[in-house]
Protein backbone atom coordinates (compact mmCIF):
# COMPACT_ATOMS: atom_id res chain seq x y z
CA UNK A 1 0.00 0.00 0.00
CA UNK A 2 1.03 3.71 -0.55
CA UNK A 3 3.20 4.62 2.40
CA UNK A 4 1.79 8.23 3.31
CA UNK A 5 3.98 11.01 5.25
CA UNK A 6 3.16 13.27 7.65
CA UNK A 7 6.28 15.32 6.61
CA UNK A 8 5.51 19.25 7.24
CA UNK A 9 7.47 19.73 3.82
CA UNK A 10 5.99 21.93 1.26
CA UNK A 11 4.75 19.82 -1.63
CA UNK A 12 7.35 20.65 -4.96
CA UNK A 13 6.34 20.13 -8.49
CA UNK A 14 9.41 18.26 -10.80
CA UNK A 15 9.69 17.86 -14.08
CA UNK A 16 10.58 14.86 -15.82
CA UNK A 17 10.69 13.94 -19.65
CA UNK A 18 9.80 10.68 -20.53
CA UNK A 19 11.10 8.21 -23.05
CA UNK A 20 8.84 7.24 -25.43
CA UNK A 21 8.13 3.82 -23.69
CA UNK A 22 7.68 5.31 -20.13
CA UNK A 23 5.39 7.66 -22.16
CA UNK A 24 3.45 4.99 -23.55
CA UNK A 25 3.23 3.26 -20.11
CA UNK A 26 1.47 6.08 -18.20
CA UNK A 27 -1.28 6.20 -21.05
CA UNK A 28 -1.46 2.42 -19.80
CA UNK A 29 -1.82 3.86 -15.96
CA UNK A 30 -4.45 5.74 -17.19
CA UNK A 31 -6.84 3.41 -18.69
CA UNK A 32 -9.08 1.92 -16.03
CA UNK A 33 -9.27 -1.47 -18.80
CA UNK A 34 -5.86 -1.79 -18.91
CA UNK A 35 -3.97 -4.54 -16.79
CA UNK A 36 -1.06 -1.90 -15.58
CA UNK A 37 -3.99 0.28 -14.06
CA UNK A 38 -5.82 -2.63 -12.46
CA UNK A 39 -1.81 -3.89 -10.74
CA UNK A 40 -1.13 -0.12 -9.41
CA UNK A 41 -4.84 -0.63 -7.66
CA UNK A 42 -3.92 -4.11 -6.34
CA UNK A 43 -0.97 -2.17 -4.87
CA UNK A 44 -1.69 1.15 -4.21
CA UNK A 45 -5.75 1.22 -3.65
CA UNK A 46 -7.95 3.47 -4.96
CA UNK A 47 -5.57 6.15 -6.43
CA UNK A 48 -8.40 8.32 -8.23
CA UNK A 49 -8.47 8.88 -11.78
CA UNK A 50 -6.89 12.14 -12.32
CA UNK A 51 -3.35 11.84 -14.13
CA UNK A 52 -1.46 13.75 -11.05
CA UNK A 53 -3.03 11.19 -9.20
CA UNK A 54 -2.18 8.09 -10.74
CA UNK A 55 1.54 9.19 -11.22
CA UNK A 56 1.60 10.20 -7.49
CA UNK A 57 0.42 6.37 -6.64
CA UNK A 58 2.87 4.64 -9.26
CA UNK A 59 5.76 6.91 -7.84
CA UNK A 60 4.94 6.06 -4.23
CA UNK A 61 4.85 2.07 -4.91
CA UNK A 62 8.89 2.44 -6.43
CA UNK A 63 9.58 4.37 -3.56
CA UNK A 64 8.28 1.69 -1.15
CA UNK A 65 9.91 -1.22 -3.35
CA UNK A 66 13.17 1.00 -3.23
CA UNK A 67 13.35 1.36 0.52
CA UNK A 68 11.78 -2.20 0.86
CA UNK A 69 15.47 -3.63 -0.95
CA UNK A 70 17.70 -0.97 1.15
CA UNK A 71 16.32 -1.94 4.21
CA UNK A 72 16.86 -6.19 2.95
CA UNK A 73 20.47 -5.15 2.23
CA UNK A 74 21.08 -3.30 5.18
CA UNK A 75 20.00 -5.96 7.64
CA UNK A 76 22.03 -8.21 5.48
CA UNK A 77 25.04 -6.28 5.81
CA UNK A 78 24.53 -6.07 9.28
CA UNK A 79 23.96 -9.85 9.68
CA UNK A 80 26.94 -10.61 7.51
CA UNK A 81 29.21 -8.07 9.89
CA UNK A 82 28.18 -10.25 13.03
CA UNK A 83 30.74 -11.79 14.55
CA UNK A 84 30.03 -15.55 16.26
CA UNK A 85 30.12 -14.59 19.33
CA UNK A 86 27.42 -12.20 18.89
CA UNK A 87 25.21 -14.10 17.27
CA UNK A 88 26.21 -16.72 19.97
CA UNK A 89 24.80 -14.32 22.41
CA UNK A 90 21.60 -13.72 20.64
CA UNK A 91 20.82 -17.22 20.88
CA UNK A 92 21.54 -17.56 24.24
CA UNK A 93 18.91 -14.68 24.91
CA UNK A 94 16.57 -16.10 22.90
CA UNK A 95 16.20 -19.31 24.79
CA UNK A 96 16.56 -17.86 27.93
CA UNK A 97 13.70 -15.84 27.06
CA UNK A 98 11.48 -18.45 25.33
CA UNK A 99 12.10 -20.63 29.02
CA UNK A 100 10.96 -17.74 30.95
CA UNK A 101 7.78 -17.38 28.60
CA UNK A 102 7.35 -21.20 29.51
CA UNK A 103 7.93 -21.02 33.33
CA UNK A 104 5.59 -18.10 33.40
CA UNK A 105 3.29 -19.80 31.10
CA UNK A 106 2.73 -22.80 33.76
CA UNK A 107 2.27 -20.36 36.54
Amino acid sequence: MICMTTDPAPSRRETLTLPAQDARFVDRLMDPASLERWALHQLAGDVGDSKAAILRAAFHVGIDRIVELALDEGYRQIAEATTEEEHEEDRRITASRRRRGRVEGSE
